[in-house]
């Protein structure tokens, strides 16, 4: 094969395989592997080996690559399957001559073919997998149960005072329609009770800031007695504030904003 007839990649022939509609001798040559479709969805089979030989051509397919750049060059801007429907055409229309050309060159190519896989050697199910890392369950993060629960906004602490009404008052309503409700609710807040949420919301924030710094001195340390840090360490809840172990989330919290969380179903 000439340099030319190479430039053409296997699937962009494969493609045009498809758009050719009328069928011809030569291109209903046996070839050794028949070619997959493509469909939208990524085919989940074995990765294919870049060392496998290249499928041979049939003699409209080396025809049409040879020809292909002057098609386009002689039409401008012309569409990929009208390119296709073209080359099809000049190839029917060849002389015996030039035909015999072609099928030449096929058969030369089908030798080569044949001959380059008898001596491939497929990659074995354990060396592809290798290849490819396992895709298993992703392994789920610890997380510390003793990290301070964060801060909640006026909002969140206005839902967990008047959830249960709602839910009382919309037994029908979804989740989703409930805090919708709830958010416009907020949103008619007279001033004076947005200042009293926004009050609360400033004093949790204030809870959760030192909170964290005590959790972090203790991670510190922890991570100073095992080398696997804190998690190696330490994997058993403790308590920051053993006197509130339901909600050690919230410990030193104000009562007011305890009261707020607390209310949450």
């Amino acid at each position: 094969m000439s340099s030319e007839e190479e430039s053409v990649s296997g699937e962009e022939y494969e493609s045009e395989e498809e758009e050719v509609v009328d069928s011809d001798s030569e291109e209903e040559e046996v070839i050794a592997e028949p070619v997959k479709k493509r469909g939208k969805n990524k085919s989940k089979g074995k990765k294919k080996d870049p060392n496998k030989p290249k499928r041979n051509m049939s003699a409209f397919f080396l025809y049409s690559n040879a020809n292909r750049p002057r098609i386009r060059e002689d039409n401008k801007g012309i569409a990929f399957g009208q390119v296709a429907k073209l080359l099809s055409t000049e190839f029917k229309a060849l002389s015996d001559k030039d035909r015999a050309k072609w099928e030449k060159k096929a058969a030369k190519d089908k030798a080569r073919y044949l001959n380059e896989m008898k001596t491939y050697v497929p990659p074995s199910e354990s060396d592809t997998d290798s290849d490819e890392p396992k895709r298993g369950k992703k392994q789920k993060k610890f997380k510390d149960p003793n990290k301070p629960k964060r801060n909640q906004s006026s909002f969140f602490l206005y839902s967990n005072e008047v959830r249960s009404d709602v839910r009382k008052e919309n037994p029908s309503a979804k989740f989703g329609d409930i805090a919708k409700i709830i958010s416009v609710q907020f949103k008619a807040l007279s001033e004076k009770e947005r200042k009293r949420l926004d009050g609360l919301a400033a004093k949790d924030k204030e809870r959760y800031q030192k909170a964290m710094i005590e959790y972090n001195e203790i991670q510190q340390g922890l991570t100073q007695l095992s080398p696997q840090g804190p998690q190696g360490a330490l994997r058993r809840p403790f308590h920051l504030a053993p006197q509130d172990n339901e909600r050690s989330s919230v410990q030193g919290a104000p009562q007011e904003v305890q009261r707020a969380l607390s209310a949450h179903p």
